[in-house]
Order: C-alpha cells, then structure tokens, then sequence
C-alpha cells in the first residue's frame, strides 16, 4: 500500500474506468440509463477515493506534526478513550489476584494512572512521533499495510505497522464518515499491549 506502485496502477485504473465509461456513454451502450449510469460510477469512484485521500492527508499531517490540521481530522477524546480501553484491558489481563479487594484496588490505581498517562500522552505530538518512527524514505504512507473499508461504505479500516511486520504488530485506525471522514479509534498493535504473540 505505501509503495507507489500501487498509486500509479490505482491512477491507471481510475483513467481506464473513466475511458470505458465516457465511451459507452458516447455509443448509447446503456440506453437512455446511460447519464444516470455514469453519474452513479463516478459517485462510486469518487467515494471509494476519498478515504483514501484521506488516509494520505492524515499521515502526511502526522508526518509534518500539523496539529492545526490533526485536530481537524482526529477526533481525539474518541481515539483517547480507545486507546484507554485498551490499556485498562491489558492491565486487568495482566494483573490477577485471587484477593478480589486486591484485584479491585489495584486495577482502581491503575486505571487511575493510565488515565492520566492518556490525557498526558496521546496527542498529535507523540502520535505524530510514533508513527514516523515505522517510516522509510521518508514516506509516510510506508507505514499503511492495509486500507479499505469496515462494515459498510461508512466504516474504513486502515492497518499500519512496519513494511513486513506481521498483524499483532499493527496497530489499527477506524475512519468513519460524518459528513467527511475523521479518525474516530485508533486499536494499539497488540505486541505493545503484551497480549500477542510478538511480545516479550
């Protein structure tokens, strides 16, 4: 997804959409039907481009540490409170106690520390500085292994990890679209949490 390769052959095939479509068109191959088919194809395209576009403009604005733009584009009490379920997840899995007044106080005082460790930290800086860390050539797509969309034409799931990392080492961004696309959940690979494979 990050080479650009495929960006060029996505060019290639939205010119070549475009042609066959202009052509059947200009040739009646769909009747009356043909203006309505057209305009249809193109929404398609169009939709079917813009999380995409997307996805660029978000890890580009992660590359540049645009927080003006990340504010814009991330929802983050929505990608905080994620990522704070996650880490409280991971703790409770982590600590176990066969004294439940043990159990509940220490999961109490952790969830306490992690909410503060969350407010503190995840912001368009440290997100900013993570992300660049998996980056090649300077190329902030190099880091997206998978994007498309979720459960539907509203829903785009993007995976990003080092070029050839496996999936527990991946973490996950949910776009979802309200009137324009933003980041709405951001899943913590979960080598970083302890809880696949890759941890140590």
């Amino acid at each position: 997804m990050g080479n650009p390769i495929y960006w060029a052959l996505g060019t290639a095939i939205a010119a070549a959409v475009a042609g066959v479509l202009a052509w059947a068109v200009a040739t009646r191959r769909f009747g009356r039907y043909g203006p309505f088919v057209a305009v249809f194809v193109v929404f398609a395209v169009l939709w079917t481009a813009w999380p995409y576009w997307y996805v660029y403009q978000l890890q580009t604005a992660l590359a540049d540490g645009d927080k003006v733009r990340l504010a814009v584009i991330v929802d983050w009490p929505s990608v905080r409170e994620g990522i704070r379920e996650d880490l409280k997840a991971a703790y409770a899995n982590k600590f176990v106690s066969p004294d439940p007044r043990v159990q509940g106080l220490a999961q109490a005082l952790g969830g306490a520390a992690i909410d503060r460790m969350v407010e503190a930290q995840i912001n368009p800086s440290t997100l900013s500085q993570m992300v660049r860390q998996g980056y090649q050539d300077d190329n902030p797509m190099s880091v997206v292994r998978y994007a498309f969309f979720e459960r539907g034409p509203f829903v785009f799931r993007t995976d990003i990890g080092p070029p050839g990392s496996s999936p527990d080492h991946q973490s996950i961004y949910i776009m979802e679209w309200n009137w324009g696309w933003r980041l709405e959940r951001i899943i913590v690979a979960p080598y970083l949490l302890g809880l696949g494979d890759g941890a140590s």
